[in-house]
């Protein structure tokens, strides 16, 4: 495959003479307007950056970076800035054009065969610019590394006229789950900066974790910035493939984590150098359970302090918005946090949170009734106007979650008093629409839709290896491309209200910088390019074309980086495993599931807290094996002729069935609490491949371990509560791999992926 990539882009580069004249030019994002000529301009050994004499220290701040990077980059070449235009080879000048072409934030580039000139209005226009003249060079320009002496450098002639679509094109982090150290952070600054996204929405806190610092509250991250155990799905390299790991819980302490205060202000700086705003999100008043574990007593129920969180999902456990305490307590901490982040803008959460404990205690009842309110989720309002007044004092105003005003009970006329800008995931575009018909501005960061959305976290494909996590596998790089974030059917006064787009990346499964970038890339620069071009100018193949030609830089820079998408892809082939004498380990390694396939000698069931081997025999027909223990010796056994037999060990043998060709083909086998365990033994198709077991509990202690055998090869062990008995899910096999919750299968030694 390596070999093939090679030559893709070898033929790709090949080909860029007669591409330039079809009017191709390798620059992400797409420009507004661009108009290529004949000729090439070809940079000379020695030349000179002259800023004009008109244009204030900023320009020249942005052209003296410019210099820098390429002083680093074009090995052997003499490169000079100068406080004039006169001979220079590049010329940095105002812009005497319409403002409105090129707004706040864009430029003009003419190149000619023997100068270029750059103009804008702004110093942020002039540096987008200048990322232009670098992304259009050799792939390790852009990275500012260094070149060979000898290198010759050349851009098209080409006319540029540019400006973004968006105000706000975001990337957001979130650190709770798992840190990521300032160095791994700056990585992605980097490449925001090469692509023109301008947002770094760094989500600090959450359930499993407190990453700031507070100086005044030292237990956030003395207590906060650890937790008891963390989830692992590392992904390491084999034969030129980034392949599953472990995805299980790691036993293992986590933290504790936290960026000071002095590394805080590093990547503010660091991103200001870039033009990149850094917005700090503080979760609250739910998803606060790594603060409510630091300092209880501003919780609902302080007798019974929660611990910091390992697994996901929606803890009741929020701030008691009835405490003035804890509303101070909330006020202090955004306090610190405004004097570190310049950003006018701070993002307070105000997702998924339950008011049941709100509901029970009597503070929150007084105040309920004080207020005269008709629901609970009310509070949460008073609780957001009652923050941004206090921020308004810091010069700042809030970010919401789209539940702050899509959550039912919410009061919308306090929120249209708060101002606030509306992060809008689920639902995305209608939350957005709302948002825009209360006056809102609304940022797009679609969690799912067909094809992909702008939650670049997700598993991009169903492929054997891919690495575990959120997600069915279906969001892939090209429906992130093609999702639009702003429907035909928005009104023009509507979609002023639409200010941006964000990829968003969360990481419950998620342990390593490697499998972020391999996640994140290249559907971060998918949404980059949603940000800044216009919907119009958009065009898969187009984009597939530079993208290729872009995985050139993302190598250079070490990045790691998916390549479903990439013409020539070859998928990986995976051997079967099950054969005559192979050894299946059924474990559970969730510690919130003890139950597990025990050999208890006699009636399997779900109630033992140890596993045992199970030995795969041959009856001679491919894919049909008996199951022995190899604890007992005796095999796994169920009529085939009763629907509802009991599963048991047994001297006698039953044939169960693994077929390797039909999606229907499955084995199932399910321990229930406190019940037996029942086998249905459907006959249906005349290959006898289905075969599955069910309990005959009630819905709440209905649990199955499933080995599954996947039309690509693979197999898979998991283990899930159902609904109830009679629907264990549609058992497809890829459906079942996202339910999956650390359990994993070993064949012959080897772990199986989930």
């Amino acid at each position: 495959m390596k070999h093939f990539l090679v030559i893709l882009l070898t033929l790709l580069l090949g080909s860029l003479p007669s591409q330039a004249e079809k009017g191709f030019v390798n620059l992400t994002p797409r420009p507004k307007n661009v108009i290529l000529y004949d000729g090439a301009c070809v940079f000379p050994q020695s030349f000179a950056v002259g800023v004009s004499a008109e244009l204030g220290d900023t320009a020249m701040v942005e052209a003296r970076r410019f210099v820098d990077a390429l002083k680093a980059s074009m090995k052997g070449y003499d490169i000079s800035l100068q406080h004039s235009v006169e001979n220079a080879f590049i010329q940095v000048a105002p812009y005497t054009g319409s403002a409105s072409n090129v707004g706040t934030e864009g430029y003009r580039l003419v190149i000619k065969e023997n100068s270029i000139t750059l103009s804008s209005l702004t110093s942020a226009g002039f540096f987008y610019g200048f990322q232009s003249i670098r992304k259009m060079l050799p792939p390790h320009v852009g990275l500012e590394l260094p070149g060979k002496e000898g290198d010759v450098y050349s851009l098209p002639v080409v006319s540029i006229t540019d400006t973004p679509r968006f105000g706000y094109r975001g990337f957001m982090l979130d650190v709770s789950r798992h840190f990521f150290t300032v160095e791994e952070i700056k990585r992605f600054l980097d490449l925001m900066a090469i692509y023109k996204m301008n947002v770094f929405h760094w989500h600090l806190t959450d359930d499993q974790g407190w990453r700031a610092e507070i100086k005044q509250y030292p237990k956030l991250t003395t207590v906060g910035a650890k937790r008891s155990d963390s989830w692992n799905t590392d992904i390491y390299l084999v034969d030129d493939y980034w392949w599953t790991g472990e995805g299980a819980y790691t036993g293992k302490p986590y933290g504790p984590y936290f960026y000071t205060q002095e590394e805080m202000r590093d990547v503010v700086a660091y991103a200001a150098a870039r033009h990149i705003d850094v917005l700090p999100e503080v979760d609250m008043p739910g998803h606060f359970v790594a603060a409510m574990a630091s300092y209880p007593e501003f919780s609902c129920d302080p007798s019974n302090p929660p611990s910091v969180w390992t697994n996901g999902g929606i803890s009741s456990n929020v701030l008691n918005v009835a405490n003035p305490a804890a509303v101070e307590f909330a006020k202090n901490i955004l306090s610190e946090l405004c004097d570190i982040f310049p950003y006018p803008y701070i993002h307070i959460g105000g997702d998924e949170c339950p008011t049941s404990q709100w509901e029970s205690n009597a503070a929150c009842q007084a105040r309920y009734k004080e207020l005269g309110l008709s629901s609970y989720r009310a509070l949460q309002t008073h609780f957001i106007k009652d923050i941004s007044d206090f921020v308004a004092t810091k010069g700042k105003r809030l970010f919401c979650w789209n539940e702050s005003i899509t959550a039912g009970g919410s009061d919308l006329d306090l929120m249209k008093q708060t101002g606030a800008t509306i992060m809008c995931w689920n639902p995305c575009q209608s939350g957005a629409l709302k948002a825009a018909q209360m006056g809102l501005d609304a940022i797009v960061t679609e969690y799912h839709a067909a094809g992909g959305g702008y939650y670049i976290n997700r598993r991009q494909s169903n492929d054997y290896g891919e690495p575990t996590g959120a997600g069915y596998g279906d969001d892939t790089v090209e429906g992130c491309y093609n999702y639009v974030p702003v429907p035909a059917s928005v009104s023009s006064a509507d979609a002023a209200h639409f200010i941006g787009v964000q990829g968003t990346f969360w990481t419950e499964h998620v342990s390593s910088n490697e499998y972020l970038e391999y996640l994140a890339l290249p559907r971060l620069i998918c949404v980059a390019e949603a940000g800044w071009s216009t919907q119009s100018k958009k065009n898969w193949t187009d984009f597939k074309e530079r993208l290729t030609l872009d995985t050139q830089m993302l190598d250079a820079g070490g990045y790691i980086y998916a390549r479903h998408w990439m013409d020539g892809y070859i998928h990986r082939v995976y051997e079967n495993p099950l054969k005559d004498g192979a050894v299946v380990t059924f474990t559970n390694q969730s510690g919130d599931r003890p139950r597990c396939l025990a050999d208890n000698k006699g009636t399997l069931n779900g109630q033992a807290d140890a596993c045992t081997e199970w030995l795969l025999e041959s009856n001679g027909k491919e894919g049909e094996y008996y199951i022995r223990s190899q604890e007992s010796g005796k095999y796994l056994y169920a009529s085939s002729t009763a629907s509802g037999s009991m599963v048991s060990l047994d001297t006698k043998k039953m044939a169960w069935t693994f077929d390797e060709t039909t999606m229907s083909g499955y084995v199932a086998i399910c321990p229930v609490a406190n019940t037996a365990v029942a086998v249905n033994n459907n006959v249906s198709n005349a290959t006898h491949t289905r075969l599955f077991a069910h309990g005959t509990a009630n819905g709440a202690s209905f649990y199955k371990v499933e080995l599954i055998s996947m039309p690509d090869g693979t197999h898979h062990a998991t283990l899930d509560a159902g609904p109830s008995p009679a629907s264990v899910y549609d058992l497809s096999g890829r459906r079942l791999r996202r339910s999956v919750k650390g359990d994993f299968a070993i064949v012959d030694g080897q772990k199986v992926i989930l």
